[in-house]
């Protein structure tokens, strides 16, 4: 959800940059969204602005549970914060932000626990790397 709020566990060294324009962001959003079994959910996703976002994050998701809606923005790049975390990759932020839906049931049980939110991040990351990973090699 943010750049340097994902607790240390942001290690992507070994990706490269990957800027998508929105077209590039629905065919992934497509594919990703089959990947990750998440085809009866009505996800939109767009490149927003620095103002559009919540501040210091490269990406965010909201969601209605109950409908299994979901919109998702992507920071554009011109407002993304260069050398604050390495090389921007639009896909691992897309893949990241779909993988809170299939934490949305268990985020909105716990939202009172301040420590969750924190192994929801710890976990995702670590998720969206090993698939990001292996989509690449």
């Amino acid at each position: 959800m943010g750049w340097l709020f994902y607790y240390g566990v942001k290690q992507m060294e070994d990706i490269k940059e990957v800027i998508l324009n929105d077209e590039q962001l629905q065919e992934k959003l497509t594919f990703w969204q089959k990947k990750l079994r998440l085809q009866d959910w009505i996800i939109e996703v767009r490149v927003a602005r620095a103002s559009e976002i919540e501040r210091n994050r490269a990406a965010e998701v909201s969601w209605v549970l109950p409908k299994k809606m979901a919109s998702i923005c992507i920071l554009d790049q011109e407002d993304y914060p260069r050398g604050l975390m390495g090389e921007r990759d639009m896909e691992n932020d897309l893949v990241h932000e779909l993988l809170h839906l299939h934490f949305a049931p268990i985020h909105d049980f716990n939202s009172d626990n301040e420590h969750y939110e924190i192994y929801e991040e710890q976990a995702i990351e670590s998720i969206t790397y090993g698939l990001i990973a292996l989509e690449r090699t």
